[in-house]
């Protein structure tokens, strides 16, 4: 077993995402969101996954979407999908707004491998989330099936 590394963050962000998951339970399966900004890519493991433009979410619906995302982290986001963004962060100056990933790629695209790398990361932690695993637990989870799949030399570096 992997040793989780102590969260850096402090308790109202570990608040908010318990809440979101425990609320997760009680979505309206009816509910979903769709737009330009959002296209069906393929069905994994019974996830809908969708390609999506990470601007567009993280200026209309949600400051800290980063490089993916579920339904136990965004209340926003059905329980069968999984959201993927198209570009690495890269908007204004705060930690929100950027990743700190090693980049080789032109205008900030997700390279094909950091694609499917993160598709399984947040497949991972959202079943870990499932289960009633915290989200920190969970990241740190699927942060090692990442180093485990072995698709990038490290989940933080799309070169």
């Amino acid at each position: 077993m992997i040793k989780i590394p102590k969260r850096k963050e402090g308790q109202t962000w570990t608040d908010l995402e318990k809440d979101i998951q425990v609320r997760a339970k009680n979505k309206d399966r009816s509910f979903r969101i769709k737009g330009k900004w959002k296209k069906f890519v393929k069905l994994v493991s019974g996830y809908k996954v969708f390609a999506v433009n990470g601007k567009w979410i993280r200026t209309n619906l949600c400051v800290y979407f980063g490089h993916g995302g579920h339904g136990f982290v965004h209340e926003f986001i059905p329980l069968d999908e999984i959201w993927i963004s198209l570009n690495h962060p890269h908007e204004g100056n705060s930690e929100f707004g950027n990743c700190n990933c090693k980049l080789n790629t032109k205008g900030q695209k997700l390279s094909k491998n950091y694609f499917e790398s993160t598709i399984i990361h947040e497949i991972t932690e959202c079943e870990n989330m499932k289960k009633g695993k915290s989200f920190w637990e969970s990241h740190n989870l699927a942060l090692e099936k990442e180093r485990e799949i072995n698709l990038l030399s490290d989940p933080y570096n799309d070169r």
